[in-house]
């Protein structure tokens, strides 16, 4: 069997061909083109989907696609992103739509519910029973695995941790769903340039302010650098974004009782500035069973999410 993942973000689309010991056959990377429309957008993945059926015609292929947003797992429709810029998306039908130019039925599901699938087969070789992947990016997504299966709840919403609330929904922080309070917006991307902003303004002569001053294009790297050299600024804000994760994560254990924590996402090559204060947290809940025998890793491999997608289709075909 043949698994194709379509990992679709707001500037590219991976697209991953695998067969059935997890090896990668093919992977490419195409530009999200919005000026083709959503309708064109995904013939255009349709198009590499009906190559791959061309290319193995004594193999069945089973697609698995990851979308970022409000996805239904069970109808394969994209109710809401914010951040995909198409203008004639509303409800948008994905699995309709690809099974009508492919022949193929898709299992659609968010992005990071199927980067915690990568995670499961990739990073951990299916060992574990109760997993939380989170990933860490401009936004903050996670997927369950409960059971050794693919958690996605009642509305294939579960694993939304990024808008679980550690302030007040009155005065915390802003995130980019609308709301405040969100773990998302003290520990993703945006979250913490807002942090650094802050920071620089008060210490304009730190070092992490003069490479900020160098380098307007902020990236997330800069902090990590300055950490580097020992920058007090730097090394603050990476703790108390261990702090702010550790917050987050201590009541998502508490809640769920996992066995394994595994860390993905650009902000992740960061954990041995912030795992340390994050550590300390869960250390000190009062609480300490569910964090006693926790394990909590960090994966960067870029091609998770894709690789979750194939890996999950391939899954879902073999259980029927």
């Amino acid at each position: 069997m043949i698994g194709v993942g379509v990992d679709i973000g707001g500037t590219f689309v991976k697209l991953y061909v695998m067969d059935e010991r997890g090896d990668i056959l093919r992977k490419e990377k195409i530009e999200t083109n919005y000026a083709q429309g959503a309708e064109g957008f995904l013939k255009q993945i349709a198009a590499f989907i009906n190559t791959i059926k061309d290319q193995y015609p004594q193999q069945n292929v089973a697609v698995g696609v990851g979308a970022p947003g409000d996805v239904d797992n069970q109808s394969g429709v994209l109710r809401y992103n914010p951040n995909l810029k198409f203008k004639d998306v509303d409800d948008w039908p994905i699995a309709d739509m690809l099974e009508k130019q492919t022949g193929i039925r898709p299992y659609v599901a968010n992005d990071a519910t199927l980067a915690a699938w990568g995670v499961y087969e990739r990073v951990l070789n299916r060992q574990g029973t109760n997993v939380l992947a989170i990933t860490l990016g401009t936004g903050v997504g996670g997927g369950l695995i409960l059971n050794k299966e693919l958690f996605q709840g009642s509305n294939g919403t579960a694993g939304e941790v990024g808008h679980t609330k550690i302030a007040s929904t009155k005065t915390g922080p802003q995130c980019g769903c609308g709301a405040r309070g969100c773990l998302e917006a003290f520990v993703g991307t945006i979250g913490i340039k807002r942090r650094v902003m802050e920071g620089i303004l008060e210490h304009p002569q730190s070092i992490l302010a003069q490479m900020v001053q160098k380098e307007p294009n902020f990236k997330i790297e800069l902090v990590s650098r300055a950490a580097e050299q020992n920058c007090p600024l730097a090394l603050k804000i990476w703790n108390d974004t261990g702090f702010f994760l550790g917050v987050g994560v201590a009541n998502l254990c508490l809640t769920l009782d996992v066995d394994t924590i595994v860390l993905t996402g650009g902000v992740s090559g960061a954990s041995k500035y912030f795992l340390p204060a994050m550590e300390n947290v869960l250390h000190h809940q009062q609480i300490q069973t569910p964090f006693k025998k926790l394990k909590l890793l960090t994966s960067q491999d870029p091609n998770i999410g894709g690789v979750g997608a194939a890996m999950y289709a391939i899954y879902r075909e073999q259980h029927k």
